[in-house]
């Protein structure tokens, strides 16, 4: 087994007049029966019949459901596992020790980074391997570790393991840092009905105090379809109250089209050398889609594309499934829903 020991960052409770390094073997040898595999795919067991794995591409194997947000699958085992203990990522605390542990390696560092929505994943200052339990010393389980020292937190897979099919929360904004406050950022330019503006000052989103871009984030992409928030606000100093209601996160832009070798372009969407948006034909599927000129194709699911090359490529072994094509518009990133 290799050991991997990062010193970057000194947690609080870990130190004392003479340091003491961390100890993960009781935690190793609690969760170690955890880890199952399905064919060669390792998973972690999280109910009684249940394991989740993260993979960039959709297995071979059978799988019971799927986040295509953030690409976990979810498998079935008749065979009772032993799952483990999930803790929500809103106990941790920066700097504090965490360990990724699979079946053939133990790496130990310090929390550094919480992600943010589904836009950033949480890190450690050392490595995750792919498909292992990010642990804490009291052998709680916070995330699944998917290599570069990221993981993918148990939030997260909670809501695979709840949610059929998997659903997230939008109400069409960004949030920010600004000083001591949380803005928005930007907004989203195809959400119905906005509100909100860029600049305004989030106060409280359903009664609660709002102290990080994240909290504000996750409290959105967690609320059921169509629950109304009442959000608090300050717009050029004046406190504004609004009731808003949540979307699914791609549900104001679906697009349908039927792919072949010229990419977008029998849906009326064109585009330049650098993949933003040169022409949308009038009345076409683009137009009603809500795309605009300029418009820029980062992503076609979860792999970028640079050129039209790629996309024609992906779009080609791609049949009878739904992609999600991620464009950019004024430093605003949306989603938009082709079914192929």
């Amino acid at each position: 087994m290799k050991i991997f020991i990062s010193l970057i960052v000194i947690c609080n409770f870990a130190f004392s007049a003479s340091f003491v390094y961390p100890n993960f073997k009781q935690c190793y040898k609690k969760n170690i029966k955890s880890i199952v595999y399905f064919g060669s795919i390792r998973a972690i067991a999280v109910s009684k019949h249940y394991a989740v794995a993260y993979l960039k591409k959709r297995p071979k194997q059978h799988f019971v459901r799927e986040d295509p947000y953030l690409h976990l699958y979810l498998f079935y085992s008749q065979k009772p596992l032993h799952p483990i203990k999930l803790r929500s990522t809103d106990r941790l605390s920066l700097g504090e020790w965490l360990a990724s542990m699979d079946d053939n390696s133990l790496y130990i560092g310090n929390f550094s980074r919480r992600g943010v929505g589904l836009d950033s994943y949480f890190m450690l200052n050392s490595k995750t391997s792919l498909n292992s339990m990010i642990s804490s010393l009291c052998c709680d389980i916070y995330g699944l570790g998917i290599g570069g020292g990221q993981f993918i937190s148990s939030d997260f897979i909670k809501k695979l393991l709840t949610s059929t099919p998997v659903f997230y929360g939008d109400i069409g904004v960004k949030f920010a840092r600004d000083g001591k406050n949380i803005i928005i950022a930007a907004i989203n330019p195809h959400f119905p009905n906005q509100k909100l503006k860029v600049g305004d000052i989030i106060k409280k989103i359903d009664g609660k105090k709002i102290k990080t871009a994240s909290e504000a984030t996750n409290l959105i992409l967690f609320q059921k379809k169509n629950h109304i928030l009442k959000i608090e606000f300050l717009r050029k100093h004046v406190l504004h109250v609004e009731k808003i209601r949540v979307l699914d996160r791609f549900a104001t832009n679906k697009l349908s089209a039927k792919a072949n070798n010229s990419f977008l372009k029998n849906r009326g969407i064109f585009f330049d050398d650098k993949m933003k948006i040169s022409r949308i034909s009038k009345g076409s599927f683009g137009q009603k889609s809500g795309l605009k000129v300029g418009d820029k194709l980062l992503q076609i699911d979860k792999t970028v594309v640079k050129n039209q090359n790629e996309a024609k490529k992906i779009f080609s072994k791609t049949e009878n499934k739904e992609v999600y094509l991620l464009f950019e518009r004024n430093n605003f990133q949306f989603f938009v829903k082709v079914k192929i």
